[in-house]
């Protein structure tokens, strides 16, 4: 048990036999835990590391304050055995060495000597640090296969680099033996499966550094012999073995214990498609030591169908349930499949509403189980009122607020407000998500905005209602309507002449019709999937247009080496021409700015009046390109990017881009 300091047995005989007696010393309970010997470690660290809250006592002779049935009870003890007051086992106080241990290697004290003793009702831990050091070099040796700079890349353990910032990497005793575990786990990879690597030879120089060697024995390296699949009745084996030539496995080949995983994967998505959720995949790996060979077998344990029954809803404290729901793609009575899991994710990832989505499968039956979604709600509202003052715009004031998921709804409402001397910008818009109880969204934008600018005035007002349908999984059309008033005036003789063209009243009613393919898994963080949009439009009035606008984007992932890095391309191509009249100035494209041609200020990557202003163009392209790869997951990207295109009103396209 470990709750008693000693433990000692007496025996006498009588007349009835042998009487035993145990006579047991406890350990004393502890009310506080002190150090001796801690220079570099402070007693706060200490504490924090062996992972005790001291306000949380046990008091002898007081009632427990709480329940002695139930989940509380178990509650309260976890937490009791975090504080102070107790008996502490011999075990509980190893377990304490050890954390005391691994604090100080990763400090760069490799060998430190803790021992305890009792003071009364105090637990005293006696610490000899020792020397701290650092790792100064780690040779390999017996390695003739694979290099030593891709034995040290597996490593957790590094040697000094200044160049990469290591300038006293620590020595802990248990991450170097997890070393040699990645070491064989690497030949392993490689079909050298009788490596052999030695225990590390730690060497102490100059009292501060160490020098690490490490000794392999390779051994022969194994090809592959035959590769079959067992118990498969629901595919062709060359649906399940026929994959790209890089994770492919085919005889004569050197093993590759990384291709047999990725395998073994590909059959498990299989079978998990299909329903059978819980299929396992053993791999039998049949050696043959003089030949030098293994033949690899894939057994299938499919298990079971199963079928969806109760659909649960948790962690939504502002959304419906209804507003979850309907993203899923599974319903009560489906089969499970993991594909639509996938989906279902994507889809709610896709609102924007939700940090985390996550899925826990509950097996209530042999072939039926209960889905619980979880979901972790981001914040969704924003709400800004100040001032501010520019040349251009002089001092105006401004409120906004924008509530995504409104009412928990999945609507989103939006109110801008903003006042100035020289500058007005009001609007309010509304979307309402799944209408009449379909995959129908109905929005309403209102607006009105007056803006001096340095050779003209532009003020607008008008309202625009749309609509647009979900009418198969990724497709989506819709229409919209626009009724526009403005009026362009006071505009001096040095505007351009565009411009000049532009001034008086002006009335315009236009509409627009789209269409477009969204596989984007995520809209924040996305890692996968494809947009493509096709947008025609048209307008009438005292101006006139028509314009098509086609975009079309592409997020690849690295499936020739499996990395992180993610590739995105992305085209646009737009024209606007008049029908009989004059085309409205906002129709014009204004290439040049972040959300076009970066590097750019906003519409110099196209045609400029005689002020040297953008002048807008009836034509646009625009390429670009972005390789991105996580710095840290979540939270931060590095992003490298090139792009490319212009506005321009005839001509080549490609020329002088």
């Amino acid at each position: 048990l470990g709750y008693f300091q000693n433990v000692e047995a007496y025996t006498r005989y009588t007349e009835n036999g042998i009487d035993i007696t145990f006579v047991f010393t406890e350990l004393p309970v502890v009310q506080r835990i002190d150090f001796e010997g801690n220079k570099a470690v402070s007693k706060d660290d200490l504490i924090k590391e062996l992972g005790l809250d001291l306000t949380e006592k046990l008091e002898s002779g007081r009632p427990l304050p709480f329940s002695t049935l139930g989940p509380e009870l178990q509650e309260k003890l976890s937490s009791i055995k975090k504080g102070l007051g107790r008996v502490l086992s011999n075990d509980e106080i190893g377990q304490m060495i050890k954390k005391i241990e691994k604090l100080y290697e990763k400090k760069g004290y490799y060998s430190p000597k803790i021992s305890y003793y009792y003071k009364g009702n105090t637990l005293v831990f006696k610490i000899e640090e020792g020397t701290k050091a650092y790792v100064e070099k780690i040779n390999i040796v017996g390695n003739k296969n694979v290099k030593t700079k891709e034995i040290l890349s597996v490593m957790e353990t590094s040697e000094r680099n200044i160049l990469k910032l290591k300038l006293h990497p620590p020595l802990i005793k248990e991450t170097l033996y997890e070393d040699i575990d990645r070491i064989k786990d690497l030949y392993i990879s490689k079909g050298f499966l009788d490596v052999q690597v030695s225990e590390p030879e730690i060497t102490l120089v100059d009292g501060k550094k160490y020098i690490i060697t490490i000794k392999i024995d390779e051994g022969e390296r194994y090809k592959v012999g035959s590769v079959k699949v067992e118990n498969n009745d629901l595919f062709t084996t060359k649906e399940l073995l026929d994959l790209p030539d890089r994770k492919s496995i085919k005889p004569g080949e050197y093993f590759n214990s990384e291709k047999v995983e990725f395998i073994k994967k590909h059959i498990l998505d299989n079978y998990n498609d299909l329903g059978y959720i819980f299929a396992n995949v053993e791999v039998n790996k049949i050696i043959d030591k003089e030949k030098k060979q293994v033949d690899i077998v894939f057994n299938i344990n499919k298990g079971n169908i199963y079928y969806v029954d109760k659909i649960k809803i948790s962690g939504n404290y502002e959304s419906r349930d209804s507003t979850i729901r309907r993203e899923l793609r599974l319903a009560p009575g489906d089969v499970f499949k993991k594909d639509k899991l996938l989906r279902s994710q994507a889809r709610l990832y896709r609102l924007g509403y939700y940090d985390m989505v996550g899925f826990d499968p509950q097996v209530k039956s042999d072939n039926e189980m209960d889905l619980e979604t979880k979901v972790n709600e981001r914040f969704t509202g924003q709400m800004s009122i100040g001032a501010g003052y520019s040349q251009q715009t002089n001092l105006s004031f401004f409120a906004s607020i924008r509530k995504g998921n409104f009412l928990g709804t999945g609507d989103t409402l939006g109110l801008s407000l903003t006042v100035g001397s020289k500058y007005r910008n009001n609007s309010l818009n509304y979307l309402h998500r799944w209408a009449f109880y379909k995959p129908l969204d109905l929005g309403l934008n209102l607006y009105d905005s007056y803006i001096n600018y340095t050779t003209f005035v532009s003020t607008k007002k008008g309202f625009s209602p749309t609509l647009s349908y979900e009418f198969k999984e990724f497709w989506r059309t819709g229409v919209g309507l626009t009724l526009e008033k403005g009026e362009y005036k006071d505009v001096l003789d040095t505007a351009s002449t565009y411009i000049k063209k532009q001034a008086g009243k002006y009335d315009l009613y236009s509409t627009y019709w789209f269409i477009n393919r969204n596989s984007i898994d995520n809209p924040i963080l996305p890692t996968r999937g494809s947009d493509i949009t096709l947008t025609l439009s048209a307008g009438t009035g005292t101006r006139d247009f028509y314009k098509a606008v086609f975009s079309a984007s592409k997020i690849i992932p690295d499936k020739i080496f499996y990395t992180d890095f993610l590739f995105s391309v992305k085209g646009t191509f737009g024209f606007v021409e008049k029908i009989s009249k004059t085309i409205p100035l906002d129709q014009l494209f204004f290439v040049g700015g972040d959300f076009t041609i970066r590097g750019f200020e906003w519409g110099r990557a196209g045609p400029l009046d005689e002020n040297k202003d953008p002048a807008g163009a009836k034509r646009e392209i625009i390429l670009n390109y972005q390789l991105a790869h996580p710095i840290v997951e979540r939270f931060l990207w590095g992003y490298v990017f090139l792009d490319q295109g212009k506005g321009y009103d005839k001509g080549n396209p490609f020329s002088n881009m």
